[in-house]
């Protein structure tokens, strides 16, 4: 009968963890992140770098800690930029933080972007990704995507 009891009382209890656990995340409203800008740092003969800003919201009563952000960079349809980037951003609650993710692309990259620019006179590019957030229900990732040009007229 004991056998019995534990395995009714372990059951029990799992079945109110993951009840509460579904509560919890049901309590947890994503943040919303978004392509704010993208800033050309540098070029040159080697590659080039610049700098993804992140625009996101945490529309909780309570801070949040980010700990990853991976990112993918296009210019037209290639490809020019892939990483991830490690650090820790406090998002205070229901408040707006911008994060910078710098990027660095190779010398090919700055090549094809460079004769499209020369010749159009205009940049298209889209950057995504995914935001990975601490909270007390376990980490979220959630992604982000935006698209923008760079125009020689401006």
């Amino acid at each position: 009968m004991t056998g019995r009891r534990m395995l009714v009382m372990g059951a029990l209890a799992l079945t109110g963890l993951v009840g509460c656990r579904s509560l919890a995340r049901q309590a947890f409203a994503d943040p919303v992140v978004e392509v704010k800008d993208v800033r050309v740092r540098s070029i040159g003969l080697q590659g080039g770098s610049l700098d993804v800003i992140l625009d996101v919201y945490n529309p909780n009563e309570y801070r949040l800690d980010a700990t990853r952000i991976t990112y993918q960079v296009w210019v037209d349809t290639n490809q020019v930029a892939t990483g991830a980037i490690d650090k820790l951003v406090t998002l205070t609650q229901k408040g707006r933080s911008d994060i910078v993710v710098p990027v660095d692309f190779d010398v090919a990259a700055v090549r094809a972007a460079l004769m499209r620019f020369t010749l159009a006179g205009t940049l298209d590019y889209r950057v995504k990704g995914q935001f990975t957030v601490v909270t007390p229900f376990g980490n979220i990732t959630r992604p982000y995507s935006g698209v923008g040009r760079i125009d020689a007229a401006r």
